[in-house]
């Protein structure tokens, strides 16, 4: 059986180039399940809750289905 997915993205989504984050979000089944300030926290809450992490690269994308928007963590 495989593990569902979980996927760490940066928030405020926005649509200003350069806009810097103020958190990360763990997102499984498309909600928001934890909020956290950094992203090594949040990979490392879904790791021990025995998701499959998949971590954004610091861009605003929304596409979460395109495999190179994401690394593997860690």
């Amino acid at each position: 059986m495989s593990k569902t997915n979980a996927y760490v993205e940066h928030r405020p989504l926005a649509s200003e180039k350069g806009a810097a984050p103020t958190h990360h979000v763990v997102i499984v089944d498309n909600k928001e399940v934890k909020s956290v300030i950094t992203q090594k926290e949040a990979a490392d809450w879904a790791v021990s809750m025995n998701y499959a992490v998949h971590v954004a690269r610091e861009r605003h994308l929304l596409d979460r289905a395109t495999p190179a928007h994401w690394r593997a963590y860690p």
